[in-house]
């Protein structure tokens, strides 16, 4: 029965993986995480009770994270808005709980991960040439009509980004590589530049720049006996490819200078008087005034204030992940937060750090999706809805199939895979001991 349940829950969460970027299928997205979320449970539960539990993520990782909700709901009893804040902490916390449990449950093996990994750039594909075939037959594209809006559908892009590198990545954590598929892989990623361009977002570029950069570095750094080998291999490809991204961003800023300043302002004009300059100064003041508790948990809790204030409608929420949760939970909110996301880096740097190959591998990707969506949360926050639950999902069956792949090593169930001479060097030689088949 347990083999059942795993084949319906990795389903389910394919499915939902593939439908988060589109809002016409509510309720086929809403079946299948509910389905993912029954069997997540169920099929944790009955591991708990087998003879091989399924490992947590450890205290690391999972103290600041329930701290961060725990305070999240603790806010109820000061909101501003009550009523507003239940049912954005059952949407944003409890459901996006439930999202990671359900990935991070579903990423047992190789076989899940790469079907989890398929769903999401597949998702990515899919929904790039609709937008590209809406602006060929339609004359224009719309963003709002399947792509939830310009903000959530190129954050989406930095999200997959990293997911691009599995094609080419040896098995068991990638796919092999290959002519055929390296050829997919150039095609994904020319679908990723023009569904980037026909966004019309700045921030998406250094977003791209910074995620592709992360992984460039932490490969090198892993990898390095083979770096030095032949640098140019490694140092070329990713050169021409922040250069493209580097051209890409200029270019964004220069048509934003003329299509919304009409050519009256320069470049540099236009990022001095960006109207977030002034919305952070009065996000400033009110966190200022409630500095320890916020106003109570929801993206928009002073959407009303700050709006009428800036006379912006859109200028209705901090535009920060961090300044956003600062103002609404306050500084022990903010802190566990953040330390949350510093666990998750450092437990994908142990990854990186690995004697083992595709537990390197996954470190790699971890850290390149934490440092992508970081920085595209810099201008605006997309810890939100579709765009959270891609998060939380993409960062869960990376840790879920990391912490397999960990114990299964120190318990001597696989062998490590190394290809690189400094490969041994970069774990401690007590690795076995220091890792627990349970955390």
């Amino acid at each position: 029965m347990t083999d059942h349940i795993n084949r319906w829950l990795l389903a389910s969460a394919a499915a939902y993986l593939f439908l988060l970027p589109t809002n016409t299928a509510t309720f086929p997205r809403s079946v299948t995480y509910g389905v993912a979320a029954v069997c997540a449970i169920i099929a944790w539960l009955a591991a708990r009770r087998g003879p091989a539990p399924i490992p947590m993520a450890g205290r690391t990782v999972l103290v600041p994270l329930f701290a961060w909700a725990a305070w999240s709901w603790a806010s109820l009893a000061w909101s501003i808005d009550p009523r507003y804040s239940l049912g954005q902490l059952e949407r944003e916390v409890v459901d996006s709980l439930l999202v990671m449990l359900a990935f991070y449950v579903a990423a047992r093996d190789e076989k899940s991960l790469r079907v989890l990994v398929v769903a999401a750039l597949s998702s990515f594909a899919f929904f790039a040439l609709l937008a590209i075939g809406m602006s060929a037959t339609e004359g224009t594209w719309d963003p709002t009509r399947y792509h939830l809006g310009v903000g959530p559908w190129s954050t989406w892009l930095v999200l997959v980004a990293p997911f691009l590198s599995t094609l080419v990545a040896p098995r068991p954590a990638g796919f092999g590589g290959g002519a055929r598929l390296a050829a997919l892989g150039l095609a994904l990623l020319a679908l990723l530049f023009a569904s980037a361009r026909m966004s019309e977002n700045r921030i998406v570029w250094v977003a791209l720049g910074i995620s592709f950069a992360t992984a460039a570095l932490a490969a090198a750094w892993r990898w390095r006996h083979s770096f030095a080998r032949a640098p140019m291999r490694w140092i070329l490809p990713a050169a021409v490819l922040l250069v493209v991204l580097g051209l890409a961003f200029f270019d964004s800023l220069v048509e934003r200078a003329e299509t919304v300043y009409q050519g009256r302002e320069s470049v540099a004009a236009t990022l001095e008087h960006d109207p977030r300059i002034a919305l952070w100064e009065h996000v400033k003041g009110r966190i200022a005034a409630r500095p320890w508790t916020g106003y109570g948990f929801g993206k928009r809790i002073l959407a009303g204030p700050l709006s009428a204030e800036l006379g912006n409608p859109l200028l209705a929420h901090a535009h920060n992940v961090f300044a956003s949760q600062w103002l609404q939970t306050g500084l022990p909110g903010l802190a566990a937060f953040a330390a949350f996301i510093g666990a998750l880096a450092l437990r994908y740097l142990r990854f990186l750090r690995s004697r083992d190959d595709p537990l390197a591998f996954v470190g790699v990707l971890g850290l390149a999706l934490v440092a992508g969506f970081l920085a595209k949360n810099q201008t605006d926050d997309f810890l939100f809805r579709s765009n959270a639950k891609e998060f939380w999902a993409m960062t869960a069956m990376l840790l879920g199939y990391g912490m397999r792949r960990e114990h299964a090593l120190a318990a001597g169930d696989v062998p490590a895979q190394t290809g690189d001479a400094d490969a041994a060097s970069t774990a401690p030689q007590r690795y076995r001991e220091r890792v627990k088949p349970t955390l």
